[in-house]
C-alpha cells in the first residue's frame, strides 16, 4: 500500500521507509518512557484490526508530544541503538552519556577498539548523535589521536584476563623490546606491543571466525609472554617460542590456563579449554608467525621469532573428509531432526525448536556457508533472476576476505525459508524486511539474528543429542558425531557435491574457494578406487 503514497517506489523502497519509520517512532517512545508504545514499533507488526488501531492511537499520542532532548545524565541506551547499547555493556563504569563521552575523550578516535566487538560503522553512529546534541548536552568529542590505554581492569603479575582487558606492567609493554626496529622506521600507529596486536586483527572485520581465531591465539601469547616469561611479546626469542610449544602440550599451571567456557567479561575467563592438540599447536605457531612476520613487514619488530622454530611432527592432519558426514548418517541426522519436531511428548516450545534445527541442517548444508556467513545472511540477500528455464533464487554473500559471490537456492530450500519464517510469526519472503535475518530467535524480537557462537553451541548440542540417540545400534557413528561442529556441515556440501557428479569448478565458486586446490580435498577417487580394488580381492578370498 505503502507504494501509493510513495512515488515512482518499489516494494524494497517502501519496505525501507517503513522500517525507518518504525524505528523513529520506537526511539521517540523509549525516550518518553512510554514501554507499551516503543514496544509496539519495535515487535514485528501483527495483521489484525486491534493492532491497526493500537498503532493509529500511538502515532496520534507520539505526534503530539515534542522530541525530547537528551541530557547528560541519562542512560545511553535510551539514545543509542539497542545493538550498540549492549555492546557498551561491557563497560562497566559507563552509565550516563556524560560518562560514556569521558571514555571516548580519554581514548580519542580509536576509542571503540576498547570496547569488545564494537564497530567502526557503530562507533560513526555515536559520533553522529553527539555531534547533532552538542548544544543539548553541552559537550563535545575529541577524536584526536591518543596514547592507547587498555580498559580499566588492572591485572597484576598473577592474573589472567582477555586482551581488551589486560594492563601489562609498565616495563613489559614492548615499548622498549630487544626485539624492536628502530622506532622512527616504524609504518603502523603503535608504540606498543598490544597497539601493534589490534593493528593486525583490524585487517578482519571483528564479526569473523578468522579475526576470533587470530585474536585467541595473539591473546594467548601474550599473557604467556608477561606472566610466565616476564617477557614483552617484543622481546621473544626463538628458544623462548619452543617453550610455548611445550607450553600448548601441557599448559601449567592448570588452575589459572585452563578454565571452562566463560564469557570474556567473567572472572572465570581462562584462555585454553584444555591441552591443545599436535594440529592445534601447529595452527597457532602458523598464526602467530604471520603475526610476527606482518610486524616484521611494518618495520614494528625487527626478526620473527619463529622463522627460526624447528619443525617437527604434529601427528595426522585431518583434512576436509576427516569431518564429513556419510550420505547414510547424514540421513540418520535429518530423521532424527524431523521425528523430534513431530514428537507428541515434547513440549510445542521444544517441537518449534527441533523445526528450526531441522532447516539450520537444511540451509547449512544445501548452501555450504561458514558459520559467519549463515548468521549474516538477511532476505535482502535474496534475489530472484528470471531464465528461460524459470526463475532462479540466489543468495548475495560477502565471505572470508570480504569476498563476494553468489550461492544458488533450491526451490526446496526456498519452501524452508518461508516455513521457517511463518514459524517466527513472520510473512514470506518478498513480505518481510530486508534485514530479517534467514535464521533468526523463535521467542522474543522475531528479527533478532542468531549469533555466531549461539547456533555453534545449538547444533553441537543437537549433534550430541543425536549421538547418544544412535549409540546404542552405532557407537562408531556416535563417537564421531561427538566430535562433529557447524563447520563439519560445510564439508559434507563440498564432498557430496562432488561425489554427485559436480564439477570441482562449481564447488569451488560456491564454497567460496579462491584455489581450486583448495576445493580438491573433496575430490578422493584414488583412495575409494583403492579401498574398492581391495575389497575385489577380499571377495575373491572369500569365494575361495
Amino acid at each position: 500500500m505503502g507504494e501509493l503514497y510513495l512515488d515512482d517506489a518499489d516494494r524494497n523502497e517502501v519496505m525501507r521507509a517503513v522500517k525507518q519509520l518504525r524505528e523513529k517512532l520506537a526511539r521517540k517512545a523509549q525516550q518518553l518512557d512510554l514501554v507499551a508504545d516503543a514496544k509496539l514499533w519495535v515487535n514485528e507488526r501483527e495483521y489484525s484490526q486491534d493492532w491497526t488501531n493500537r498503532a493509529l492511537k500511538s502515532i496520534d499520542m507520539l505526534k503530539s508530544k515534542p522530541d525530547p532532548s537528551p541530557q547528560s545524565d541519562d542512560h545511553y541506551n535510551r539514545w543509542l541503538p539497542q545493538q550498540i547499547s549492549a555492546r557498551l555493556a561491557n563497560i562497566k563504569k559507563i552509565k550516563t552519556l556524560a560518562e560514556l563521552a569521558e571514555f571516548i575523550n580519554q581514548h580519542g578516535g580509536s576509542w571503540w577498539k576498547k570496547v569488545p566487538n564494537l564497530g567502526k560503522q557503530s562507533a560513526d553512529a555515536v559520533h553522529d548523535f553527539f555531534a547533532a546534541s552538542e548544544i543539548d548536552l553541552g559537550m563535545t568529542l575529541d577524536l584526536s589521536s591518543k596514547k592507547a590505554t587498555c580498559l580499566d581492569v588492572a591485572v597484576v603479575s598473577n592474573r589472567i584476563a582477555p586482551l581488551e582487558r589486560f594492563t601489562p606492567p609498565a616495563h613489559l609493554t614492548g615499548e622498549i623490546g630487544s626485539n624492536r626496529a628502530p622506532v622512527e622506521r616504524c609504518r603502523i600507529d603503535a608504540r606498543n606491543d598490544y597497539e601493534s596486536i589490534m593493528a593486525w586483527l583490524s585487517l578482519w572485520d571483528e564479526d569473523t571466525s578468522t579475526h576470533r581465531a587470530y585474536r585467541k591465539e595473539a591473546e594467548r601469547f601474550l599473557l604467556w609472554a608477561i606472566l610466565e616469561k616476564g617477557k614483552a611479546l617484543s622481546s621473544i626469542t626463538t628458544p623462548d617460542c619452543a617453550e610455548y610449544r611445550r607450553f600448548l602440550a601441557d599448559p601449567q599451571p592448570a588452575d589459572r590456563w585452563i578454565g571452562r567456557p566463560a564469557p570474556r567479561w567473567s572472572q572465570e575467563w581462562r584462555p585454553l579449554k584444555g591441552v591443545l592438540k599436535p594440529s592445534s599447536i601447529r595452527q597457532a605457531e602458523v598464526i602467530l608467525s604471520g603475526l610476527c612476520e606482518w610486524l616484521v613487514g611494518q618495520r614494528y619488530l625487527d626478526s620473527n621469532p619463529f622463522s627460526g622454530l624447528s619443525t617437527q611432527g604434529y601427528g595426522r592432519r585431518t583434512n576436509g573428509t576427516d569431518h564429513v558426514l556419510s550420505p547414510m548418517l547424514w540421513e540418520q541426522i535429518n530423521l532424527y531432526a524431523e521425528q523430534q519436531a513431530n514428537n507428541s511428548a515434547l513440549t510445542e516450545s521444544q517441537r518449534n525448536d527441533y523445526r528450526r534445527t531441522t532447516f539450520i541442517l537444511k540451509f547449512a548444508y544445501l548452501t555450504g556457508l561458514r558459520l559467519h556467513e549463515i548468521v549474516k545472511a538477511r532476505i535482502g540477500d535474496l534475489k530472484q533472476v528470471s531464465n528461460f528455464d524459470g526463475d532462479q533464487w540466489w543468495l548475495d554473500v560477502i565471505g572470508k576476505g570480504n569476498k563476494y559471490r553468489e550461492v544458488p537456492l533450491s526451490p526446496v530450500l526456498m519452501e524452508g525459508i518461508n516455513a521457517h519464517l511463518r514459524d517466527r510469526k513472520l510473512g514470506p519472503v518478498g513480505y518481510v524486511l530486508e534485514d530479517t535475518p534467514i535464521i533468526g530467535k523463535l521467542r522474543g524480537e522475531n528479527r533478532s539474528p542468531l549469533s555466531a557462537s549461539g547456533l555453534y553451541q545449538k547444533l553441537k548440542r543437537f549433534f550430541e543429542d543425536t549421538a547418544t540417540h544412535v549409540a546404542n545400534t552405532d557407537p562408531l557413528a556416535a563417537e564421531k558425531l561427538r566430535r562433529a561442529s557447524t563447520h563439519w556441515l560445510r564439508h559434507t556440501h563440498g564432498s557430496h557435491a562432488v561425489a554427485n557428479g559436480v564439477p570441482l569448478a562449481i564447488v569451488r565458486d560456491n564454497l567460496g574457494h579462491s584455489n581450486i586446490a583448495t576445493t580438491s580435498i573433496y575430490v578422493h577417487t584414488d583412495r575409494d578406487e583403492r579401498y574398492k580394488a581391495m575389497l575385489g580381492i577380499s571377495d575373491k578370498d572369500k569365494a575361495s
